[in-house]
């Protein structure tokens, strides 16, 4: 047929990562050459199989961490955090624009400790989305040509008055079919292979917070939180200062295509940026196909505390109530009686969620049960604090 594979394409070896109480650890490929990715930056070795010879090269560094990467403190879900709100209404903002919760580019999220295994991930996604191209163009070429060769080879007229013709057709609709099976070998081999190890305790503590997230994902409602903006609590006749913007979320086990590992891991789905994968030793923000970071659990600060929610909308079923208010209201929070139709609005207990780092991680969620998003950080924060920040190691 003369058709051959990509003159560019290459076998992408396995990944391997560890997690242990000294860190994040992970190597791709394996002898003769093995790279590798941790602590002292990424280190090269080179053996020659069965003579116990071998060398090792540094390629670059791990920054210097004179100080904390992102002034980080602990995940803070204990009940001193989670001081009841001593009036139906949110925090104050200084000013009535509309404030947007949002996190920065995926250029400038990734954690210093973890960019040259980004660029490993990234070269390999680079070259699978490529083949994923060629592919499906191989899908719709194979489709025409069978449909051509089809229309000559059920019948009996065309195929023996033009023979040649036919078995153009037929070579044509041979070769695509050829090039699909190849594109879909090259495909499964373009695909990095994770194979992660937790150690013991490590592990533990992992599934555990895993199970508290699963536990969360059955919360009936989950938002994240678009906007913040102040109202004019004496035009609009609220006792509100600040009115929300939100979107109806998903939480779920789940992963990302960019890491082939046979489990599922904590998936935050984001209305408005990049959904959060919790993996072993990092979390994966992914804004688009090509458009993601890696960040260290060290580098985020967590602040959890409950708000007190003027909902205008279904109370969820496994939420507190815990006052009244009216759609119109007077300054002291009585009943506006200028408005006929004035109505009474629940106010519900929520739980929220901030999370962010200094590269300019912002991401904000409410969930409807207070009780399962507390116990979720609690473990989070046990998983987090039971290994060392990478680059503090350097």
């Amino acid at each position: 047929m003369g058709w051959r594979f990509r003159h560019s394409f290459t076998v992408v070896p396995g990944l391997r990562l560890n997690l242990s109480k000294s860190g994040l650890s992970a190597s791709i490929g394996g002898a003769p050459f093995t790279l590798n990715v941790g602590p002292r930056g990424v280190m090269g070795t080179a053996s020659l199989p069965g003579t116990g010879i071998s060398y090792r090269q540094h390629f670059s560094s791990a920054p210097s961490n004179d100080h904390d990467p992102a002034g980080a403190t602990p995940y803070s879900p204990s009940p001193a955090v989670l001081p009841p709100s001593p009036a139906p209404a949110w925090s104050l903002l200084s000013a009535a624009a509309v404030e947007e919760v949002h996190s920065a580019s995926t250029e400038l999220l990734t954690s210093a400790t973890l960019k040259d295994l980004k660029q490993l991930i990234q070269t390999a996604y680079q070259q699978q989305s490529e083949v994923s191209r060629d592919l499906d163009e191989a899908r719709t070429a194979k489709m025409e040509s069978q449909a051509r060769f089809d229309s000559w080879d059920q019948g009996l007229l065309l195929k023996k008055l033009f023979k040649k013709a036919y078995e153009k057709r037929r070579e044509t609709y041979e070769t695509d079919t050829a090039k699909v099976a190849e594109f879909e070998a090259q495909l499964r081999l373009s695909k990095i292979s994770a194979h992660i190890e937790v150690e013991g305790e490590q592990a533990e503590l992992y599934y555990r917070m895993r199970d508290e997230f699963a536990a969360l994902c059955e919360c009936a409602a989950i938002w994240d939180v678009k906007t913040h903006q102040a109202t004019d609590r004496v035009r609009e006749r609220t006792t509100a200062d600040t009115r929300i913007g939100r979107e109806r979320v998903r939480f779920e086990l789940g992963s990302c295509d960019l890491i082939d590992w046979d489990q599922k891991v904590p998936h935050l789905r984001n209305a408005k940026g990049g959904d959060l994968y919790f993996y072993p030793g990092f979390i994966l923000y992914r804004a688009a196909r090509e458009a993601f970071s890696l960040i260290e659990y060290h580098d985020i600060t967590g602040q959890a505390k409950n708000v007190r929610f003027q909902e205008d909308e279904a109370v969820p079923s496994d939420s507190l109530v815990v006052g009244s208010t009216w759609a119109k209201a007077n300054k002291d929070g009585s009943r506006d009686k200028r408005f006929v139709d004035n109505y009474q609005i629940p106010v519900v207990q929520y739980g929220q969620l901030t999370l962010r780092s200094a590269n300019g991680l912002w991401e904000e969620f409410h969930f409807s049960n207070m009780d399962r998003m507390v116990k979720w950080l609690t473990a989070l924060n046990a998983f987090t604090q039971s290994y060392a920040a990478v680059a503090k190691q350097a």
